[in-house]
């Protein structure tokens, strides 16, 4: 019989974001992605397209959607759109979103790990700016 923690992590979700508040939230959410990331690897990409394809990959394994990738070439920057990204009912700012730091976490140290990373680059996200469509979430690689 498989279990369904999804009434557990909502009401964790709920309480976490009551007592400690949404920077607190983010901040722990993103170290739990790059602990994620460590466990769930990705093998050495030269090319954006594998990169993509990888990360595909691993992401269906858990269950967290999908990714495009694509260069912002103006602004030195990669660009990440993502589908799928599992919602905790309401939870999150915006709405539905309370999962978005992990992720963040989960692609910022899957591209650290790359070879011939640069340092210094960061994942961020603006959660008031729209991507393609209602539930996908943008996301920008660099310095």
């Amino acid at each position: 019989m498989a279990i369904d923690f999804t009434l557990l992590l909502t009401e964790l979700a709920r309480e976490f974001d009551q007592q400690a508040g949404a920077d607190a939230r983010d901040s722990f959410l993103r170290k739990v992605g790059y602990r994620i990331a460590c466990r769930v690897t990705l093998p050495p990409c030269e090319t954006l397209l594998n990169l993509e394809l990888e990360m595909n990959v691993q992401l269906a394994t858990l269950g967290w959607g999908q990714t495009s990738l694509s260069l912002a070439e103006t602004q030195a920057r990669l660009r990440l759109t993502h589908d799928g990204l599992p919602s905790l009912g309401s939870t999150g700012t915006p709405p539905g979103s309370w999962l978005t730091a992990c992720l963040a976490g989960l692609y910022e140290q899957w591209l650290m790990d790359q070879p011939n990373a640069a340092e210094g680059c960061r994942i961020t996200w603006d959660p008031q700016t729209p991507a393609n469509s209602i539930g996908s979430l943008l996301f920008e690689y660099g310095q």
